[in-house]
């Protein structure tokens, strides 16, 4: 601040500069200019790190490794501990990458259709598996017969609504060999597709479940030592004679059963296994058509 003395006594002179004071400013302002670029660099790295976030973290691999028999793969970490199974799969799908888009297509299917126990679709899926060009899926084809078996299996007798199955109103007088007989049946599948009912006393009025012309019919494979069972002309089981058993002795060619199946089999030598012989009685009449091949 300047002073001058006057007339008037000391007073300040605004005529004279204040260098005191000029440095002072600028000492301020260059203060405030450090400050502000050193909050804009501080922001500046702030906002770029928010940008860029964190860096992620390493992706634990993971591998899919075929499951036991029965079971869906499963997957595995690569630490090595091990996740839930995803499922049972109806076939080994190691490979499955290798096939055909087609089979890649249909093995997915039956592998959902199974987790859902969608009956009907699994049977579908095997069939269209089956029908497939030679050599395209031959191998899973053959591996799916005995599964194929037991959903036909299932799917008639356990089933309430399944094909070849119809339900009839029992009338006055009716037996259960006449209700059998009248519907290409077999008193034994009457007995299993109604448990619990007394076949001897019908009762008029009452419905029973019975198996409707189903039109059987029996293939022998003699070198392959193997009995199919068709059902409408659609193969509804595969049987496999027992490696220790004999060689069948009966001679290629048409025959037709007698009233048990089970018996033609004894006498002519396919020696299939007791439970085999039986489920083949509950499905086909007297005088199921029956071919014996040399393959």
């Amino acid at each position: 601040m300047s002073l001058a003395r006057t007339k008037y006594g000391v007073e300040y002179d605004p005529g004279k500069d204040d260098d005191g004071s000029s440095g002072v400013g600028w000492i301020l302002i260059a203060a405030l200019v450090v400050a502000a670029v050193s909050f804009a660099y501080t922001f500046a790295r702030r906002m770029a790190a928010s940008d860029g976030g964190e860096p992620p973290a390493p992706a634990v691999a993971t591998s899919v490794e075929p499951a036991p028999s029965g079971a869906g793969p499963r997957q595995t970490h690569a630490s090595g501990g091990e996740t839930r199974a995803q499922g049972a799969s109806p076939v080994d799908v190691d490979g499955i990458a290798r096939r055909s888009p087609r089979v890649r297509s249909l093995l997915l299917r039956l592998d959902e259709a199974a987790k859902k126990g969608d009956l009907e679709m699994q049977v579908s899926t095997i069939e269209r598996i089956r029908s497939l060009p030679p050599g395209e899926a031959t191998d899973i084809a053959a591996e799916l017969l005995p599964r194929l078996g037991e959903l036909n299996w299932r799917w008639l007798f356990e089933l309430k609504n399944p094909q070849w199955v119809d339900e009839v109103i029992v009338k006055s007088g009716d037996t259960a060999s006449r209700i059998a007989k009248e519907n290409g049946s077999t008193i034994l599948s009457l007995a299993k597709r109604n448990p619990g009912t007394d076949l001897d006393r019908l009762v008029a009025g009452r419905k029973l479940s019975v198996m409707k012309h189903p039109r059987v019919n029996i293939v022998v494979y003699k070198r392959l030592r193997a009995v199919d069972v068709f059902l409408n002309g659609k193969l509804f089981k595969r049987y496999l004679l027992p490696d220790d058993s004999p060689e069948v002795r009966c001679a290629p060619g048409d025959y037709k059963t007698p009233a048990s199946v089970k018996d033609f089999f004894r006498r002519t030598g396919v020696a299939l296994s007791p439970a085999d012989a039986d489920e083949i009685d509950i499905l086909a009449p007297r005088g199921t058509p029956l071919n014996v091949t040399a393959s």
